[in-house]
């Protein structure tokens, strides 16, 4: 494996990494920035195209480690340039850009699996966390409506931990897009906290679709009113309401409790 050095911070390669920093350099370029042996190797396993790995001294003998990485050009540089270049305060060494899959069109589903809708959630670590509890309970499909955190935001791909390749993500209008999941015969389900049912009073069938809101304001009117039930999780204990993340957790494992029931 050749490794190419870079030695100026000004070149023009580090310049491009660098603007992978930013929702615009990542939309301008089709890809991303990330950092660390883990999150290479899920990228890599998941099947995402790898344009280029940076490593610092300490890094090269991570590459031995990785497979995949043929005819991929390596760039060597130096600690104090590739520590500009990441999101973290402790740089692992090894860093990549791979390029973000083309988001397909969105309405056709073809598993019967839940699927996520979020409005407006604005919290990178939150959508990170949605993320890979989604894909622990089987949700592959998240859907983004307008105003939700770039999901190719450093601290989602970090917080998310490998999940995000795995996941089908869509950048939709929910006004549009909540019609055309219940014409495939999705239902939709939103959270209030006085619902009449709470979420273990409510049959969730195979297509299900969760609609959840953003940190502070929850769902919008508009999108709220499109639901075909609304449920509140039960909590005994003297909170107003809970975390987003936490919500998704709730809300899709108490699908995957009764669909284990059903199939029994």
């Amino acid at each position: 494996m050749k490794i190419l050095q870079i030695t100026s911070a000004r070149n023009e390669k580090v310049k491009r990494w660098r603007k992978l920093s930013t929702r615009k350099g990542r939309d301008e370029y089709g890809s991303i920035l990330i950092e660390g042996e883990k999150l290479l190797g899920e990228a890599i396993r998941a099947g995402w195209q790898v344009r280029s790995v940076l490593v610092s001294e300490e890094g090269r003998e991570m590459l031995d480690r990785l497979t995949h990485l043929e005819g991929i050009p390596v760039y060597s540089l130096y600690p104090s340039t590739f520590s500009q270049l990441v999101d973290t305060q402790t740089p692992q060494g090894i860093a990549a850009e791979v390029v973000v899959p083309h988001e397909r069109e969105p309405w056709r589903l073809t598993d019967g699996g839940p699927v996520l809708l979020l409005d407006a959630v604005q919290d990178p670590g939150n959508l990170g966390a949605i993320l890979r509890t989604a894909e622990a309970a089987g949700a592959r499909d998240i859907w983004l409506g307008n105003g939700t955190v770039d999901p190719y935001n450093p601290k989602v791909v970090r917080s998310a931990m490998g999940s995000l390749f795995r996941s089908r993500i869509r950048r939709v209008k929910l006004m549009d897009a909540i019609p055309k999941l219940k014409k495939q015969g999705y239902f939709v389900v939103g959270t209030a906290p006085r619902a009449e049912k709470n979420h273990f009073e409510t049959r969730f069938p195979l297509k299900t679709a969760f609609l959840l809101g953003n940190e502070g304001r929850g769902v919008s009117p508009e999108v709220e009113g499109m639901t075909d039930a609304t449920v509140r999780i039960p909590m005994p204990g003297e909170v107003e309401s809970l975390n987003v993340a936490v919500t998704a957790g709730i809300l899709l494992f108490e699908w995957v409790r009764q669909k284990g029931r059903e199939s029994r």
